[in-house]
């Protein structure tokens, strides 16, 4: 599913597209060319007629593959 990737570092905002998979309750797979770290916090904005954002933390990485735990569990 096409998912946008918003990170901030101090005043500056990153948008950039990406792909989610695997999604579940507690997180995500997501692929996008983008520098992140285990550890990092971001949010994940879902293309839905109301948009909507999740903060995630990254928990693990593979190249330009993350594991993301979501902060804020989706609601059931």
């Amino acid at each position: 599913m096409p998912v946008r990737v918003v990170t901030s570092k101090g005043f500056s905002t990153t948008v950039v597209e990406g792909r989610g998979t695997e999604l579940s309750e507690g997180g995500m797979v997501l692929y996008a060319g983008i520098l992140l770290n285990p550890g990092d916090l971001l949010e994940i904005e879902f293309d839905t007629p109301a948009p909507s954002r999740l903060p995630a933390i990254v928990r693990s990485r593979n190249g330009f593959c993350f594991g993301l735990e979501f902060i804020t569990p989706l609601p059931a």
